[in-house]
């Protein structure tokens, strides 16, 4: 008699969203799938949504504006934090460098005036 049933999508109102402002959400967003966010401002009069996303699977920072009727349900975010938006990364740390000591070859004015001062070790026997 009936025919097969359609997902309800709910709308937010824009209360539920206000309070999610400068927290992290997981949401499901159109033409973006599911994702977790960082929300940043809501403007109330517009009802935009000023948003860092982050998707798998490099969970890169995106920030996007959408408008609150385009989130579809939304729930607060308790796995683990990507960065915050706004922070670069952490620089990796740099191998160590046993090349040639004198400047201009990568070695810096240290190693330079020590292999200077106390001779040079690369020497083969």
């Amino acid at each position: 008699m009936y025919g097969p049933q359609q997902p309800s999508v709910q709308y937010l109102p824009p209360v539920v969203v206000s309070q999610y402002v400068n927290q992290w959400v997981t949401t499901s967003i159109p033409n973006y799938g599911e994702v977790t966010a960082y929300i940043t401002d809501y403007n109330r009069r517009t009802g935009m949504v000023s948003m860092f996303i982050y998707r798998a699977p490099f969970y890169q920072p995106q920030y996007i504006q959408v408008h609150n009727s385009d989130l579809v349900g939304i729930a607060p975010y308790y796995g683990p934090i990507p960065p915050r938006p706004g922070r670069p990364p952490r620089p990796r740390p740099r191998p160590p460098y046993y090349g040639g000591g004198y400047p201009g070859g990568g070695g810096g004015f240290f190693p330079w005036i020590f292999g200077q001062a106390f001779g040079s070790s690369q020497q083969r026997y």
